[in-house]
């Protein structure tokens, strides 16, 4: 009875000064990593508790610094805040291009050692735009950086499904793993608005290419992770929409073809040619033209990925637990047959409703 008395009593104790602690820790919530002039530079975004008076909500600060170590460049960009710098609450890294291109291998290495952060923290690169000018773009109605950019990358998953949006555990194990590579969104800034431009793959630890927009899309439909994606098709200047609302991709992989199959249905969304859906030709029609178009970039999805030797459907490793042998890149040398069912769901179809008067 006395052991489970002391035993609550410390855990009170512990309580009591975590909470005391707590107020004199500097809160990071993002994490900017560049490379330039041959140093590493990091950008820390910081929760400001300071609020203003006229506002309740939290706001952050960005603090940059450098160095030619990694460890000693986070170490002195830590230095510049007047409290102990907490990584607990890390929820965004932002990768810049050289880093990108060079030393992801670094990023990965460090951060994988570090007991300061955890590992669930989303990575996005940005290639064009330096991280610490997409962290310091905030404004009143986002005064957050790193919370405006999740909530951008989850809405997109609801509408154009262009966002890849990967945590660092999730990057770790694709990219050490055999027969897999990672890829994750890129981000830019367009009139001061964050922008998702496009896929950033990889080979092992090697940048390989910035695939774009719709090429995320076709990743997301072949890795089961679309919720509504729209493809558009042009009939005499006039565009024919569907959007793609359920289904499955299967991909197969043998010693000679990588096969593509699997049905897939959508509903439409813009039907400026004003087709007449009711008729069975017409609706045949359409069907066969968006299975023919949806196949076609399914297959010069998979061509890019050869290209490249970037192997972020894990092809390899399908084919070594289906055949148990292990061979890394023979899939970019395959012939590809796509052949993906498509129908428009009448569930989709805009009927005529007569009155009876």
């Amino acid at each position: 009875m006395k052991k489970i008395i002391l035993i609550s009593f410390l855990f009170l104790l512990t309580g009591c000064y975590d909470y005391k602690e707590i107020n004199d820790l500097a809160i990071i919530s993002a994490i900017g990593i560049d490379y330039k002039d041959d140093e590493y530079v990091i950008t820390l975004e910081v929760l400001n508790d300071q609020n203003d008076k006229d506002s309740s909500k939290i706001k952050t600060y960005t603090k940059t610094s450098s160095d030619k170590s990694l460890a000693k460049a986070l170490e002195e960009t830590a230095d510049l805040l007047s409290d102990q710098a907490n990584y607990s609450h890390v929820k965004l890294m932002i990768l810049g291009e050289n880093i990108v291109d060079g030393r992801f291998e670094t990023i990965v290495d460090y951060f994988t050692r570090s007991t300061y952060f955890r590992e669930n923290f989303y990575v996005l690169s940005s290639l064009d735009t330096e991280p610490k000018k997409i962290l310091e773009n905030t404004t009143d109605e986002n005064p957050i950086a790193s919370t405006a950019i999740i909530n951008m990358l989850e809405s997109l998953n609801y509408s154009s499904n262009n966002s890849v949006l990967k945590t660092f555990d999730q990057i770790i194990e694709e990219t050490l793993a055999f027969g897999k590579d990672t890829c994750f969104s890129n981000i830019t800034l367009d009139d001061k608005q964050f922008k998702i431009d496009g896929l950033t793959i990889f080979d092992k630890y090697e940048f390989k290419n910035k695939l774009d927009n719709e090429y995320a899309t076709i990743y997301n439909i072949l890795s089961g992770n679309f919720y509504r994606p729209i493809f558009s098709k042009e009939y005499d200047y006039l565009y024919f929409s569907i959007a793609i609302g359920e289904g499955k991709v299967e991909i197969d992989v043998d010693t000679n073809t990588i096969t593509l199959s699997g049905n897939l249905a959508g509903k439409i969304m813009d039907n400026e040619p004003n087709f007449t859906i009711r008729n069975l030709d017409t609706l045949e029609k359409l069907n066969n033209d968006f299975q023919k178009l949806i196949n076609k970039k399914l297959d010069e999805f998979i061509r890019i990925l050869q290209e490249n030797k970037s192997d972020i459907l894990f092809l390899a490793e399908s084919y070594y637990q289906d055949k148990r042998i292990k061979e890394e890149n023979f899939w970019v040398n395959l012939d590809i047959e796509s052949d993906v069912a498509f129908y428009i769901n009448k569930k989709g179809l805009i009927y005529e409703v007569q009155d009876e008067n």
